[in-house]
């Protein structure tokens, strides 16, 4: 067993405990590319690229990205590479926002900042478009924080979203994406079914848009 695969197994069990999982980022930062590399996650490029497809067919010229833990800064990367984009970004670890800082694809960057708390950062506003890849994914945050993203969206904004194969079938994230409790905020556009993610497994990447009132 390779210590990259470790390294991604051993992120896997911090439900409920932000700080742990706060500080094993922190510590992993500087080799998180590499050991992710190693992997073959491919999920920032699949999700830089469909933000891009979504900006080209519904998006205004001024779209703005929201990048809900954005880690190192890789979907930020390659959607630099794809168009002129405005993209903010946050993390839960401060390490790993500073990491995103250096690629120079982000407006603004702040780490410190918990998907999983039920509030949007009253730094950021609201956006064209909410992408979040991979954090809906065994150990990070339950399937509750989806509305926590759909806050930072503006109205009829959309929310791209991934969840690791395992991570879905665990946490039950289907049934709560068709809930009550999601259906009055924001409706299902549609789903891309177990898509290319790591080389362990695949994911599927869903696209909400946000139908209830601004906060």
């Amino acid at each position: 067993m390779s210590s990259s695969f470790t390294n991604i197994k051993r992120s896997h069990v911090f439900f409920e405990n932000s700080p742990g999982l706060k500080n094993y980022y922190e510590d992993w930062a500087s080799q998180y590319d590499v050991d992710l590399a190693d992997q073959k996650w491919v999920a920032p490029r699949v999700a830089a690229n469909f933000v891009h497809l979504l900006a080209s067919a519904y998006g205004a010229p001024d779209t703005t990205i929201f990048d809900a833990g954005c880690g190192t800064g890789l979907v930020g990367s390659v959607l630099s590479t794809l168009g002129n984009y405005v993209i903010d970004g946050v993390d839960l670890s401060e390490n790993m926002a500073a990491e995103a800082r250096k690629t120079n694809a982000y407006r603004k960057v702040y780490g410190g900042v918990d998907l999983a708390a039920p509030v949007r950062d009253e730094r950021l506003g609201q956006y064209g478009i909410v992408v979040s890849s991979g954090v809906f994914t065994l150990g990070h945050v339950r399937p509750t924080a989806l509305l926590t993203l759909i806050e930072y969206a503006q109205n009829d904004g959309l929310i791209l979203v991934s969840t690791r194969g395992s991570y879905a079938a665990e946490t039950g994230f289907e049934d709560f994406a068709l809930s009550r409790e999601v259906s009055e905020l924001a409706s299902l556009e549609f789903k891309l079914k177990n898509a290319n993610y790591i080389a362990e497994e695949g994911a599927d990447y869903w696209v909400f848009r946000k139908t209830g009132p601004a906060q």
